[in-house]
């Protein structure tokens, strides 16, 4: 079994650096690391990261292409070098040392979709729940539901059998960041593709260590418009039907924000986000 890790660097060297390091102590050293830097400010620090191990790839790419676009360059080079599975790691997580070694003992057999649970620190998220008409999905903290029909393999930490790329291609890079994760299991599901979870295997994660540097009314705009496109897009009928409702409540709530001068920069940001889905803008999003 030929298992690649592909993880994100953004201008987070530091946090990738520790990932590395950590990974050098893993029991089974079978296995490639192919780390994804888009345009970071920060590459050089990454490049002069001195290690001898073999088997780290580095991608750079000339523009940030976000966590869909990032992680799909990854996933394709971990499948033009043969890889049966591929780890979406994050890039602020720790795993611990038989991570590998309990994976492989694990995947004898399975296919399809699997989730890893991410140690919080004050919980432990063993998936997200898809929750329709929500601009956030939540986290499951109780393993017995991780894989309900409602829940979904985190993006931090996904195994994905490289059959599923035949079948349903790669995350879709419209939205960009937040929502990929949840998306791709749904399409999974609908193509009959098997998504199950390791709950017993935990990795530790600094929560949004990956995403904070975009700045809360970024990312409230990201959240928005790749809400409306996640629920127009996998909702059953009636949900899609209520996009649009749902979409002008959200906009005459934060009109009326602005004008009681209530969080204006945060209710601002949300109509941009709005904004750009009623004009179609999807991918990264600019000032």
């Amino acid at each position: 079994m030929k298992l690649s890790i592909v993880t994100i660097n953004y201008n987070s060297s530091e946090n990738t650096i520790k990932l590395l390091e950590s990974l050098k102590n893993q029991t089974d050293k079978n296995f490639e690391v192919i780390v994804v830097d888009n345009n970071s400010n920060d590459v050089d620090k990454l490049m002069s990261y001195e290690t001898s191990e073999s088997n780290i790839i580095y991608i750079k790419n000339d523009l940030n292409l976000g966590y869909s676009g990032g992680n799909n360059t990854g996933i394709r080079r971990a499948l033009e070098n043969g890889s049966d599975w591929v780890l979406l790691l994050n890039n602020d997580t720790i795993p611990e040392n038989r991570l590998i070694e309990r994976i492989k003992a694990d995947l004898g057999g399975r296919e399809g979709v699997v989730g890893l649970a991410l140690d919080e620190g004050d919980k432990v998220a063993y998936a997200g729940q898809i929750q329709w008409l929500k601009p956030t999905l939540k986290h499951i903290t109780n393993f017995r539901l991780a894989m309900s029909k409602m829940g979904y393999a985190i993006g931090g930490a996904m195994l994905i059998h490289k059959s599923v790329f035949d079948k349903i291609g790669f995350l879709d890079e419209k939205y960009f960041l937040y929502f990929e994760d949840a998306d791709f299991t749904l399409r999974a599901r609908k193509a009959g593709i098997p998504v199950s979870s390791l709950p017993e295997i935990k990795i530790l994660h600094s929560v949004s260590a990956s995403t904070k540097k975009l700045g809360s009314p970024m990312l409230l705009r990201y959240h928005y418009r790749n809400a409306l496109y996640f629920n127009l897009k996998n909702g059953p009928w009636y949900i899609k039907l209520s996009v649009w409702p749902w979409s002008w409540l959200i906009v005459g709530k934060q009109i009326v924000k602005i004008i009681l001068g209530k969080n204006r920069e945060q209710s601002l940001a949300i109509l941009k986000g709005m904004g750009d889905w009623y004009s179609g803008k999807m991918g990264k999003l600019h000032d």
